[in-house]
């Protein structure tokens, strides 16, 4: 049977539905990060279903048709010699061709021309960022409108949560929920076998009118025994989208081809992440051994001039003895190596193994030091004074602290957020980021803001028309605008605190 994946369908719902305030010249980086990043699940699957012999094409919307940096650079449209003042040139609208409508049809001419041409039994398509999922839906329509007898299959963390509704909308056949590497593989394999999907778990699909939900499947233990993404690079043009995001994003993070996930899972229970309730907070490790092979193949492969590598994992410091381990190997490896992690997992002997291992940025999850909050609200298992403790240890060693907070957290006030901000200009920190709180369905926060938010007010609240996440308003933050303005207020002054300093 012929199989197609589509890769790309978030880039396409950008590019259509050009969402506030990402074509702000001020968010290039930001979109053009959007636009060439694959789907990492959709590339774990695809290595899956390639070692195991299942033949696919991949067509990628964004990377097959736009190959040249040129269409993703700002154009200058101000009139000759006049000078710009810095601030507004940066909230104006971007201008790069690939946002022109052109650039658009040409993709939609694409996106239809590919289809027909391949003529797929079976198509694969991800739906795992929340931020456009509804335009995924809305993909999923055209699809079925165009190829009414090939087999849909639906998976990603956004699917994953809302099958059931997906599923109701009968333009999807299967969604695989959860880890979908060996879901998707027996489903094709059922599929052609022409058998009845029923015995195969993390399945769900419709009966006679009514949405199945087969049982969950049990979390892949050794990670080891995946293959890893890279496998599948020629056909998702990794080394295509790391070239062009190393000339356009020139200091941006996890450029394909300079980054991986070691592990899956956290033990944090964060009421605002989607992780307690897919890992249910278990973590699983890949070993030193392969994390080391990932790396260098990367290295060997991919390099072209960046020397930065990023490691995705929530905790990368977590398991103590792997850590050590994974540093000492990695040393042979000459790149710059990037992580995020949490406070209490900050050691003195850690940091210095970092300094050590060609380590250079360290993120810390903050939140808020608030530790009512902290503690009561965002059910993190850390205290303000590890976070400050941690930060200052790191700084101290040579390495870059990255803090982040969250704005609009329930029951934290202005004043409260005001004595952050001191904190922070106390210990003079400024490699600190601040974020609107917004939440979707699956998170804890998301549950007590549908019983707090009128649903009348709801729809105000959504980021875009197109999007499943939305602000979390409250009496300290009626409306979306008044969190979104505050929130870039905190960092405009942790920018001016920088660059007084």
């Amino acid at each position: 049977m012929r199989v197609l994946l589509i890769s790309d369908s978030f880039g396409f719902g950008i590019l259509e539905t050009r969402p506030y305030p990402v074509w702000q010249r001020k968010y290039t980086m930001l979109r053009n990060k959007a636009l060439l990043s694959p789907d990492y699940g959709a590339m774990y699957v695809a290595a899956y279903l390639k070692e195991r012999g299942i033949h696919f094409q991949v067509t990628n919307l964004i990377a097959d048709l736009f190959s040249e940096p040129e269409f993703f650079l700002e154009q200058d449209i101000s009139p000759p010699g006049e000078p710009r003042d810095p601030i507004s040139y940066y909230q104006e609208e971007s201008t790069p061709p690939i946002g022109n409508e052109g650039s658009l049809e040409r993709l939609k001419r694409h996106f239809t021309t590919t289809l027909l041409k391949e003529s797929p039994d079976i198509i694969l398509l991800p739906i795992s960022i929340y931020n456009l999922a509804r335009h995924g839906t809305l993909f999923a329509r055209r699809i079925k409108e165009l190829l009414p007898d090939a087999i849909l299959i639906t998976g990603g963390t956004y699917a994953t949560f809302h099958a059931e509704e997906i599923l109701k909308e009968n333009f999807v056949d299967f969604v695989v929920r959860g880890e979908g590497e060996e879901t998707a593989l027996e489903l094709i394999q059922t599929i052609e076998r022409a058998e009845h999907p029923r015995e195969i778990p993390g399945l769900s699909y419709t009966e006679s009118g009514r949405v199945i939900h087969n049982p969950d499947r049990k979390k892949i233990v050794n990670l080891d025994k995946l293959p890893h993404p890279y496998t599948v690079s020629d056909e998702f043009r990794i080394e295509r989208r790391g070239s062009l995001l190393n000339q356009l994003n020139t200091q941006e993070d996890y450029i394909p081809g300079a980054g991986f996930l070691t592990a899956r899972g956290c033990p944090e229970r964060c009421t605002f992440c989607l992780d307690p309730a897919i890992n249910d907070g278990r973590t699983r490790f890949h070993s030193p051994e392969y994390v080391y092979e990932v790396t260098r193949y990367c290295y060997e492969t991919f390099c072209d001039g960046n020397s930065n590598f990023y490691f995705g994992d929530a905790t990368f410091t977590l398991n103590r003895k792997r850590f050590l381990k994974m540093t000492d190997i990695l040393q042979s490896i000459p790149f710059t190596y990037h992580i995020q992690t949490r406070a209490d997992c900050l050691t003195p002997e850690i940091i210095r193994k970092l300094k050590e291992s060609n380590f250079h940025s360290v993120a810390i999850g903050a939140e808020t030091l608030n530790p009512r909050v902290l503690r009561e609200v965002v059910w993190k298992n850390q205290a303000p004074e590890q976070v400050i403790d941690a930060t200052m240890a790191v700084r101290k060693e040579g390495l870059l602290p990255l803090l982040t907070f969250i704005v609009g957290l329930p029951g934290e006030s202005r004043d409260s957020i005001e004595k952050t901000l001191a904190t922070l200009r106390e210990h003079k920190i400024t490699s600190a980021s601040f974020f609107p709180l917004v939440v979707f369905k699956g998170t804890s926060l998301f549950e007590r803001f549908m019983k707090e938010i009128n649903p009348d007010d709801l729809e105000s609240c959504r980021l875009n028309p197109y999007s499943e996440e939305f602000f979390y308003v409250s009496d300290e933050f009626p409306t979306p605008e008044a969190l979104i303005d505050y929130t870039e207020e905190l960092n405009v002054r942790v920018k001016e605190d920088e660059h007084g300093q």
